[in-house]
C-alpha cells in the first residue's frame, strides 16, 4: 500500500483512540524512566545453571511441552455444542454451551484443522505430523462423536487446514509443499484430485462458490471459483498480495462475488532505518472479489485499537446491507466491533472495543452478539458474553498431559506473542504497536526480506525456535547468548516509543497476568521480566518435524542424500547438538537414530562466520553458519532471501577447483551439484 498510513482509504478511528490507549497523557508507572541496572550478570547465572542441567538430546519438542494448545473451534448443528482440537494433546474434544468437555476422542498427530460439513454430519480433521483426514460422525446423543475407520489418506504430511461444500467434497491444504488436496470422499475410491497452490497454505475455506486460500509466506489469499462438482478451478484464480503476511481472514458471499476481510500486517515494507520496527501495525483489510478481480474497499489500523496480530475475525451482512466486522488479536489486550457501509466505508461512530485477553486463535460468534474462542496463550476456552465487563476464560481440564510449563515460562509466552514486552508503543508516522509474532509466525518466519537499516543490507527473517542451543545469536552473531538476548529484546521492541524498557507490569492493568497463574499483588519486576522470557525461550524448541514422525530409518535416496551432506555440507554445517560446542558434535553414525526422535536434536550449524558470496554481507567476517535444523520452515533461504525454495538453494551451490564453496555469486567455471545429487540432498534436508 502505498503513500501515508493515514491517507484515505487507510482509516483512523479517532473516537476510539482513548479507549484504546493511543493517546496517553501522564504513563502510568509502569512505564515511567527507571534508572537500568545492569541485569546481564544475573541472567547469565541463571542461564549458566539451566545449560549445565540441560540435556540437548532429551529436550522436548515445544508441541509435546507447552499444554494443551487449544487450536480451532467449530460449532456441531443447534449451537449448543462445540468441537474444538487440542494441539498439544493430540485429540479432538466436544464442549457444552458452557465451554465444559463432554467427550475426548484421538485425533491426527498435532491436529490443527477441522470443519464440520455443511450438512451437520461430519467432522473432519487434519494434522501437521498425519497423512491422512480423519472422518468423525455427528452423534446426537453421548458421546456425540463416532470416529470412522475410513480416513483419506494424502501420503503428504504438513496439513494445516481443513474445509468442506456442499456437493460433498473436502478439501486439504498442506503447508511444506503448498499443495491443496480435494477429495470426494463418497465417491468409488474417494476419488482425490492435487494442486499445487505455493507460498505455505495454512488456511482454506470454502465461501459460497469459491475456495479461499491463506498462503503465509506468498503473503496472499488464493481465491478459486468452484465447478458444479464443487472442485477449485485454476482458471480465473484471483491472489490478493500484500507485502507481509496475512494472519486470518473472513469472507462472504456478495452477488456473484465475495467480500472479504483479511488481517494482517500492514502494507508496506517493514523499515528499521530509523533505530525501530517500522510500518508494521496490525491492519485489517476489506476487499470485494467479483469477475476475476479484487478491489480494496477499506484498510483499518487496528494496532491504533490495540487489536494486534489478528488470527479469528468474523464479517457479516445485517439486514440493511452494512457489514458488522468483529476482530480479535492473538497479541492485544482488546477486540474491536466495526462497521462498514453498504460502499466498504468503515463507520467509525459505530465502532467499539471491548476488552479481550490476548491469545484468540480461533472464534464461534453466538447469537445476541457474544462469541466463544479458543486461546493457545491460557490454554482455555474463552465466553464473551454480551454486556457483562469481562469474558469467562474456562481452562482446558489437562487429564493425562505431561506437566504444564511453569508460571515463568507462560509469564514469558506472553511476552513473546503479545504487546507486555512494550506496552507503551505507538502507532503515529512509522510507529508501531506489535508484538514478536508479528515477524515470527507461532515462533517461525513470515516469509519477508526486510531492510535492517545497516546501509544496503537485507535480511530474511529467522526463526525464534530452537535458540536455546544454538549459540550465539542471529546472522551477525552479536548476541553471545540468551541473557543478551532477552535484555535486548526489550529494548528494540519498545525502541523510540518515549518509554524507559526498564518497566514493570501492574497485574491490575494487564488482567492477563493473573490468567497466567501470576497471583502477586505487587508489579512484576523488570529482571523477572527478562528471566521469565529466557525461561520461555530455553523451552521453546522446534515442533517435532512431519517428515520423521511414525519413522526410524532413512530410505535409500535420504541414506544417500545423508552422505553427501556429510562430505560436501557438514564441514560448515556441524552436526552438532549445541552451536558453540565443538565437542558436541555428533558422528555420521548416529545422525539417523537422532533425527528420528520427536526432538531431532542436531542444530546443523556452528558459531563460526564463513563468505559464501551472499552479498552484502551482514558481518565484517561474513555471516554466521546457520542452523539447519526445521530448513522446510525458514523460507526464503540465505541471509538475503535470494533462494525462494530448497530447489533453488540447492541449484546455487557451487564448488571452485580449490574448494572454496559459494552458495552464491560463484566464480565462472565453479562445479554445482547434478541433478541426482541435488535430489538426494533434497532428501535429506526435508528430514532436518
Amino acid at each position: 500500500m502505498s503513500g501515508s498510513r493515514r491517507a484515505a482509504g487507510l482509516v483512523l478511528l479517532h473516537a476510539l483512540a482513548s479507549a484504546a490507549g493511543c493517546k496517553r497523557e501522564d504513563p502510568p508507572a509502569e512505564a515511567k524512566a527507571a534508572a537500568a541496572p545492569d541485569p546481564l550478570p544475573a541472567l547469565r547465572v541463571y542461564e549458566a545453571s539451566r545449560r549445565a542441567a540441560a540435556d540437548f538430546v532429551a529436550l522436548p519438542p515445544s508441541d509435546a511441552s507447552s499444554g494443551p494448545d487449544p487450536y480451532a473451534l467449530a460449532a456441531l448443528p443447534g449451537g449448543e455444542r462445540f468441537v474444538a482440537l487440542l494441539r498439544g494433546r493430540d485429540v479432538i474434544v466436544v464442549l457444552d454451551a458452557s465451554m465444559r468437555e463432554l467427550t475426548r476422542l484421538p485425533a491426527p498427530a498435532s491436529p490443527s484443522g477441522l470443519v464440520v460439513t455443511p450438512d451437520g454430519r461430519r467432522v473432519f480433521v487434519v494434522g501437521e505430523r498425519d497423512a491422512g483426514i480423519t472422518r468423525f460422525d455427528v452423534q446426537e446423543a453421548a458421546p456425540y462423536l463416532a470416529r470412522s475407520d475410513d480416513a483419506l489418506n494424502t501420503r503428504a504430511r504438513g496439513l494445516r487446514d481443513i474445509a468442506a461444500g456442499p456437493e460433498g467434497v473436502v478439501y486439504a491444504v498442506e503447508e511444506d509443499e503448498g499443495r491443496l488436496f480435494t477429495f470426494w470422499p463418497d465417491a468409488p475410491n474417494a476419488q482425490e484430485e492435487v494442486a499445487t497452490i505455493g507460498g505455505g497454505p495454512i488456511h482454506v475455506e470454502r465461501v459460497g462458490s469459491f475456495v479461499v486460500i491463506d498462503t503465509l509466506h506468498a503473503h496472499a489469499l488464493v481465491i478459486r471459483s468452484v465447478d458444479e462438482r464443487g472442485r477449485a478451478l485454476d482458471a480465473g484464480e484471483e491472489r490478493i498480495v500484500h507485502d507481509g503476511p496475512i494472519w486470518g481472514f473472513s469472507a462472504l458471499p456478495d452477488g456473484d462475488g465475495l467480500l472479504v476481510l483479511a488481517g494482517g500486517v500492514e502494507d508496506h515494507p517493514l523499515d528499521r532505518k530509523g533505530g525501530f520496527f517500522g510500518y508494521i501495525d496490525s491492519f485489517v483489510f476489506l476487499y470485494r472479489v467479483e469477475r476475476g478481480a479484487a478491489r480494496l474497499l477499506s484498510a483499518v489500523n487496528v494496532s491504533e485499537l490495540g487489536v494486534v496480530t489478528p488470527k479469528a475475525l468474523d464479517l457479516a451482512k445485517e439486514e440493511d446491507g452494512t457489514l458488522a466486522a468483529l476482530v480479535t488479536g492473538y497479541g492485544g489486550e482488546r477486540a474491536a466491533r466495526l462497521a462498514f457501509d453498504a460502499s466498504g466505508k468503515p463507520r467509525a461512530h459505530a465502532a467499539k472495543t471491548i476488552t479481550l485477553m490476548p491469545g484468540t486463535r480461533d472464534l464461534v460468534k453466538q447469537p445476541g452478539g457474544g462469541f466463544v474462542t479458543v486461546n493457545p496463550l491460557l490454554d482455555a476456552f474463552v465466553i464473551v458474553r454480551p454486556g457483562e465487563p469481562r469474558e469467562v476464560s474456562v481452562p482446558v481440564v489437562d487429564h493425562d498431559g505431561p506437566p504444564p510449563p511453569s508460571a515463568e515460562a507462560r509469564l514469558g509466552e506472553a511476552l513473546f506473542f503479545s504487546t507486555l514486552m512494550a506496552p507503551e508503543n505507538i502507532t503515529e508516522g512509522a510507529h508501531s504497536r506489535f508484538t514478536c509474532e508479528t515477524c515470527h509466525f507461532e515462533g517461525y518466519v513470515d516469509g519477508r526480506i526486510h531492510h535492517t537499516g545497516r546501509g544496503e543490507v537485507r535480511v530474511v527473517t529467522k526463526p525464534l525456535l530452537g535458540l536455546f542451543n544454538n549459540r550465539p545469536h542471529f546472522s551477525r552473531a552479536l548476541d553471545p547468548d540468551l541473557s543478551t538476548v532477552a535484555h535486548a529484546e526489550f529494548r528494540v521492541a519498545g525502541a523510540e516509543s518515549g518509554h524507559s524498557p526498564w518497566f514493570s507490569l501492574d497485574p491490575a492493568r494487564h488482567p492477563v497476568l493473573a490468567a497466567l497463574g501470576r497471583t502477586e499483588a505487587s508489579a512484576l519486576e523488570p529482571l523477572a521480566l527478562r528471566k521469565a522470557l529466557m525461561t520461555f525461550l530455553m523451552g521453546f524448541s522446534h515442533r517435532q518435524n512431519p517428515r520423521t514422525a511414525g519413522r526410524t530409518a532413512f530410505s535409500a535416496l535420504e541414506r544417500e542424500g545423508a552422505k553427501l551432506f556429510e562430505a560436501r555440507c557438514e564441514g560448515c554445517h556441524e552436526a552438532r547438538l549445541s552451536a558453540n560446542e565443538p565437542g558436541s558434535r555428533v558422528p555420521f553414525e548416529r545422525w539417523e537414530r537422532l533425527l528420528f526422535t520427536p526432538a531431532g536434536p542436531i542444530v546443523w550449524g556452528t558459531n563460526e562466520y564463513r563468505k559464501t558470496g551472499v552479498v552484502p554481507y551482514v558481518h565484517e567476517r561474513g555471516a554466521r553458519v546457520p542452523s539447519l535444523r526445521r530448513l522446510a520452515k525458514k523460507r526464503p533461504y540465505l541471509t538475503s532471501g535470494a533462494a525462494k525454495d530448497l530447489p533453488e538453494l540447492l541449484a546455487r551451490a557451487r564448488w571452485t577447483k580449490d574448494g572454496a564453496f559459494f552458495h552464491d555469486g560463484a566464480p565462472e567455471g565453479a562445479a554445482g551439484l547434478e541433478a541426482q545429487e541435488r535430489e538426494a540432498l533434497r532428501g535429506f534436508l526435508d528430514l532436518l
